[in-house]
C-alpha cells in the first residue's frame, strides 16, 4: 500500500500521543505540524505556523485536529475536506455542533471524515455505535464520561471540600485551570451529543438539553449518602421516546458497587441499551496515547475503506428532560423539607421524588437510578 501523508494540527498531550503512535506505522508519516509558536517544541518534526503549508499541500492526504475549541478548527476542518483531504479529529465540541454538516462535506467531496477520539478517548465507542450496535433499535445511552469530576467527587467522598478537590485535580493535571466545561457538564453533554446523534439518528443541540455540573455537590452530603450504601458520578443519559429526545446530564445517586462508582481517575463507562441487549464498554476515555490509539484507528479505517459510504439520515426531534427521580438534601439537617409532608421521607436528612424541586435557597438535590 502506497504512504499516506499526514498534517497535523495541534502538539499538545493528544498530537504527541498521535506522533508517538504514529512512529510504529511504516507507511503513514507526518508532513507537517501545525503548533502556535516553533520556539515553544524541542522536535524534529517539521513545524509550521501557516495552516496553508497544510491545506494547500497536494501531497497531504488527511488533516488530523487535535487543537480543540471551535474557531479555528471548524473552518480548518471545513477546507480540508473542501480541497479532496479526508479529516480525522478528536474535537468534541466541533463534532457535537456540526457533526451532521461536515459527514455531509466529506460525502460531497468523497472524503472521510471521522472522530472516534472525541468520546470516549481509547475507547471504540462510536465505532461500535456506527457498525455493530446499530444492527437494532436502541433505546438509551448513558455513562460516565469526564474523569475530572470522577477525580473530584473521589476526593469529596473521601472528606474533601469541593474547592479543595478542584484545586488537587487542577495540581496533579486532571483538571484544566478553567474548569468550566468539565465541572458544569459542558464537556459530558457534547459528548452525550455525539452519542445521542449516532445511536438515535437525531442531532442533538446540548445547549438544549438538560445539563447539570457538580458545582453544587456538597460533602458533607456525599458523605452521608456512603453511609447510606450510595455513591454520587456526573452521569450523561440520553433515551429514545416516540417522537422526542431524553436528554441529561447530572450528578446522579448509585448504590455501591455500582460500575459507575468504582471509576476513577480518567476511566469511563458506556453503556448501550438495544433490542439485542445491553453492552458495556469501559476503558480510557483521556490520555495522550488512549486517545491516539482511536485516531490512529480512524486514519487506518480511512486508508482502507471506501469513503463513499452510505451517509446516516438524521431527523430532526425535539428534546426533553428525563423523568428520574430525585434525592433532596437540606443544608442544615435539622431544618424540615420543603412542601414534603414526613411520610415522604425515605431517611435521615433526604428523600425521593420523581420530579425535580424548584430551585430553594438551602436545599440541594441530586437525581437517582437505581441501575
Amino acid at each position: 500500500m502506497k504512504t499516506t501523508h499526514i498534517g497535523l494540527l495541534g502538539l499538545g498531550t493528544v498530537g504527541k500521543g498521535v506522533v508517538e503512535a504514529l512512529s510504529h506505522q511504516n507507511t503513514v508519516v507526518i508532513d507537517k505540524v501545525l503548533v502556535r509558536d516553533v520556539t515553544h517544541h524541542h522536535s524534529n518534526l517539521p513545524l509550521t505556523t501557516d495552516i496553508h503549508e497544510i491545506l494547500d499541500n497536494p501531497d497531504i492526504d488527511i488533516v488530523v485536529e487535535v487543537m480543540g475549541g471551535i474557531d479555528p478548527a471548524y473552518e480548518y476542518l471545513a477546507t480540508a475536506l473542501q480541497k479532496g483531504k479526508s479529516v480525522v479529529t478528536a474535537n468534541k465540541e466541533v463534532v457535537a455542533r456540526f457533526g451532521p454538516k461536515l459527514m455531509a462535506m466529506a460525502r460531497e467531496h468523497r472524503q472521510g471524515f471521522l472522530f472516534e477520539a472525541s468520546v470516549g478517548g481509547g475507547m471504540p465507542i462510536l465505532d461500535a455505535l456506527t457498525w455493530h450496535l446499530n444492527a437494532t433499535p436502541i433505546h438509551a445511552v448513558e455513562g460516565v464520561v469526564n474523569g475530572t469530576t470522577n477525580f473530584i467527587l473521589d476526593q469529596m467522598e473521601q472528606g474533601m471540600d469541593y474547592q479543595a478537590a478542584l484545586q488537587r485535580a487542577q495540581a496533579l493535571g486532571f483538571a484544566e485551570q478553567d474548569p468550566s466545561a468539565d465541572v458544569d457538564g459542558w464537556d459530558s453533554a457534547r459528548k452525550l451529543s455525539i452519542l445521542a446523534g449516532l445511536a438515535f439518528h437525531s442531532w442533538i443541540d446540548a445547549e438544549n438539553g438538560y445539563v447539570k455540573g457538580i458545582t453544587e455537590v456538597r460533602a458533607a452530603h456525599l458523605h452521608r449518602l456512603k453511609e447510606m450504601g450510595f455513591g454520587v458520578r456526573l452521569v450523561a443519559r440520553a433515551e429514545r421516546h416516540p417522537s422526542s429526545i431524553g436528554f441529561v446530564v447530572a450528578p446522579t445517586v448509585y448504590p455501591l458497587g455500582h460500575r459507575y462508582l468504582k471509576l476513577a481517575g480518567s476511566q469511563n463507562a458506556i453503556g448501550i441499551f438495544s433490542d439485542a441487549g445491553t453492552t458495556w464498554i469501559e476503558g480510557p476515555g483521556a490520555g495522550g496515547l488512549a486517545t491516539a490509539t482511536s485516531i490512529v484507528s480512524d486514519i487506518q479505517r480511512i486508508r482502507f475503506s471506501v469513503p463513499d459510504r452510505d451517509p446516516i439520515q438524521f431527523e430532526s426531534l425535539p428534546v426533553e428532560n428525563i423523568n428520574d427521580a430525585y434525592l433532596i438534601f437540606a443544608e442544615d439537617p435539622e431544618r424540615p423539607l420543603p412542601v414534603i409532608a414526613e411520610a415522604l421521607k425515605s431517611g435521615p436528612g433526604y428523600l425521593i421524588l420523581p420530579y425535580e424541586l424548584p430551585h430553594e435557597e438551602g436545599f440541594v438535590q441530586y437525581r437517582y437510578r437505581a441501575k
